[in-house]
């Protein structure tokens, strides 16, 4: 008789460590499912910007080339030596809504922390389980390569302390009700950061113009577009379905092609958004409801 109890004994605790088993894989298959983090990563520009070989995502690399030199994104992979694995929630929210380091060093506008400042803290933490559920690219990446004195990283305090004064970028008020297209257009893809007429500074007197930005160097070519809802210089005469479509594919109205730079950011970006979301963003740059 013992025997049998023994071996129903063992077989209970073989069902137990089953069961046990199977939990942890659907647990974790939850939290490497992160839909809302990866998608919210790609529109933010996580992966396009800090992705410069597409077998080593979120490991850095990418070259920003502006009048100030060249911007070198840094791996933000889950890499402790390289990147960011040592990061806690806490260092995540601070980098992405204040533009500081986990060591309180301020980063480049380059990084588009005055748009991210609105985003909502569950938002930001789902990229960061998101990031953190991919594996760790052991990255090294270099430098920044700026002309003088814009390589003197301490100065960025005294800029930050200038676009405050200047700008008219107001905080979201976290107890008002947003809507969706305003949300992922002024913080989220943070569209006014290239479309967004600036100072020579880099300064963004008003966050909500979209009327684009005028060539800052001739060997750059660098002008961007004006996407407001202006019908002689922006895009008010585009209907929702083209924007909707342009978003998604890269074809404008016309039959003509996003510009490099455009087409990596729908390819890196906006076509993950759902449907309803880019109605929602092409309700709010046109401004109609339609």
């Amino acid at each position: 008789m013992a025997p049998v109890i023994i071996n129903l004994e063992k077989r209970k605790i073989k069902k137990i460590i089953i069961l046990l088993f199977i939990f942890i894989i659907l647990n974790k298959n939850d939290a490497f499912s992160n839909e809302n983090g990866k998608i919210l990563s790609f529109v933010a520009g996580c992966y396009g910007c800090h992705t410069n070989n597409t077998e080593k995502p979120f490991g850095g690399g990418y070259k920003i080339k502006t009048k100030f030199g060249v911007f070198i994104s840094p791996n933000i992979s889950k890499d402790s030596l390289n990147g960011i694995g040592t990061w806690n929630k806490e260092d995540f929210i601070k980098a992405v809504k204040k533009g500081i380091s986990p060591n309180n060093r301020p980063y480049y506008p380059a990084f588009p922390y005055n748009w991210y400042v609105n985003m909502s803290e569950n938002d930001i933490l789902d990229i960061y389980e998101y990031i953190y559920s991919l594996p760790a690219i052991s990255n090294k990446t270099t430098n920044h390569d700026l002309k003088f004195p814009y390589n003197i990283r301490e100065l960025l305090w005294f800029w930050k302390f200038i676009d405050k004064i200047v700008s008219n970028k107001k905080d979201i008020d976290n107890s008002k009700q947003y809507k969706r297209g305003e949300y992922l257009v002024n913080s989220v893809a943070h569209c006014g950061a290239c479309h967004s007429p600036r100072t020579f500074l880099s300064i963004i007197k008003d966050y909500n113009n979209l009327s684009g930005q005028k060539e800052s160097s001739k060997i750059l070519n660098d002008a961007i577009p004006n996407i407001s809802n202006d019908i002689n210089n922006g895009i008010g005469l585009w209907s929702n379905s083209d924007l909707i479509f342009f978003l998604q594919t890269g074809i404008k109205p016309n039959g003509d092609f996003a510009e490099e730079n455009m087409s990596l950011i729908i390819e890196n970006g906006t076509k993950y958004l759902s449907l309803n979301d880019l109605k929602e963003i092409t309700k709010y740059i046109l401004k109609n409801n339609n």
